[in-house]
């Protein structure tokens, strides 16, 4: 990755973080805006990890000291690693229940349950982009334009037609972990 990809990046990222901050206004809803800080605190994330890349990068550039360059390469490299595949393995970006899926093996592990599911990852458990008060489209136009993705699971069958207004906070703000 280049100087002005990671410069392009970081401006992207940054805007992408006005768009969800400003969408957060329009939350109808806790659990949505649960989702919103979530996503949130991931773009925080990628985007210091630019700054630290520009950063490594201009002063490697500036160093005459060769083992001390030697370092600041290596330090940009490890944030382009982060950059590029997610951030040490937590690819892609659970926004709730890490629901991992392995196409090699045709399924995927239940956070809850902690067993090997065999098939697809449910559609149920999917949170639609209905209950995520037009979180869902800025998610695929940052897929769109980064290649970062995320995903929305919930392993809770009780969110239901009427949204997630009846759940249980706590379903929601500590995440199903696969182990």
């Amino acid at each position: 990755m280049s100087k002005l990809d990671i410069l392009a990046l970081y401006t992207k990222l940054s805007g992408f973080k006005v768009q969800v901050s400003a969408n957060r206004l329009g939350c109808t809803s806790r659990f949505a805006r649960v989702v919103h800080d979530r996503l949130i605190d991931v773009l925080d994330l990628h985007i210091a990890t630019c700054r630290r890349a520009m950063s490594y990068e201009r002063r490697a550039r500036l160093e005459h000291r060769l083992s001390l360059e030697a370092r600041l390469w290596d330090q940009y490299h490890d944030c382009l690693g982060d950059l590029e595949c997610g951030s040490r393995a937590a690819y892609p970006w659970h926004l709730l229940d890490h629901v991992v899926r392995d196409p090699d093996l045709g399924g995927y592990r239940h956070p809850v349950a902690g067993v090997w599911c065999k098939g697809p990852i449910p559609e149920w458990m999917t949170v639609s982009c209905e209950h995520l008060d037009g979180l869902g489209a800025i998610i695929e136009a940052i897929a769109g334009e980064t290649g970062l993705r995320f995903t929305v699971y919930l392993t809770s069958m009780s969110i239901g037609p009427e949204g997630p207004n009846g759940l249980d906070p706590d379903v929601y703000e500590n995440p199903a972990r696969a182990g």
